[in-house]
């Protein structure tokens, strides 16, 4: 890249990248070093009503990583999502978890440089090994793009993407996920909610900038459901 695109810098890139990874999160289902059995491998289909959210609001921090021409940065990136999830279900019994992203909106331009897109939202999450996954069922969106948004099964982890691209001034809202499982584990253990990574891609006149999104605290469980 010539010596425009050096321009570049950590603070710019952040700005823009953060603000469309903003309250883009799902949060993993997954006992500590879980790894749950793989189930179908795309299961995701849009027929999901759009209603307000009624699960629990939970605020992240996060810091996300990105290179430009061998220089690697960083930056700070907080996120929410609403999680609905049941305190408790019986061995064996199939049941529902209900993730919500809030909105955000696309930037136009930041500190002169032209927004073209953001693309390709991806966030990763690990699959129980106390349930069996089922299927997934997504709400419509607004200003998602053309792209399909998908939930599928990959190896340990289950995989949300939505490809947008998303246009620069709009304000997105993200599917909400209607994920089912059917408790395998045994009476007295339990499914936690959690989250691996967050990824897009930023589109610049100049330059295609990719970044990946880690929780400062990996440990930390957002629902608990017992299995009775």
């Amino acid at each position: 890249m010539g010596s425009k695109s050096q321009k570049f810098t950590g603070r710019v890139l952040g700005a823009i990248v953060g603000v469309a990874a903003l309250s883009l999160l799902a949060m993993a289902c997954a006992p500590p070093g879980g790894g749950g059995p793989a189930g179908p491998t795309t299961t995701t289909s849009t027929t999901l009503p759009w209603s307000p959210p009624t699960g629990q609001w939970f605020g992240v921090n996060m810091t996300c990583y990105f290179s430009v021409s061998g220089t690697y940065y960083d930056f700070p990136q907080p996120a929410s999502v609403n999680i609905e999830a049941p305190a408790t279900v019986n061995a064996g019994e199939t049941f529902n978890i209900t993730v919500t992203p809030g909105t955000f909106t696309v930037p136009t331009v930041v500190e002169g440089y032209a927004v073209q897109n953001v693309k390709w939202m991806t966030i990763r999450y690990p699959l129980p090994d106390n349930v069996q996954f089922v299927d997934s069922v997504m709400s419509a969106g607004i200003d998602m793009g053309p792209g399909y948004p998908s939930l599928s099964i990959e190896g340990e982890f289950m995989v949300y993407r939505v490809p947008g691209p998303f246009a620069p001034g709009s304000t997105v809202q993200m599917p909400k996920d209607r994920l089912t499982f059917t408790a395998t584990g045994d009476p007295g253990s339990t499914i936690e909610t959690r989250m691996h990574t967050l990824s897009n891609v930023a589109q610049f006149d100049l330059a295609s900038v990719g970044n990946t999104c880690y929780p400062d605290n990996s440990d930390r469980v957002f629902t608990t459901t017992e299995i009775m």
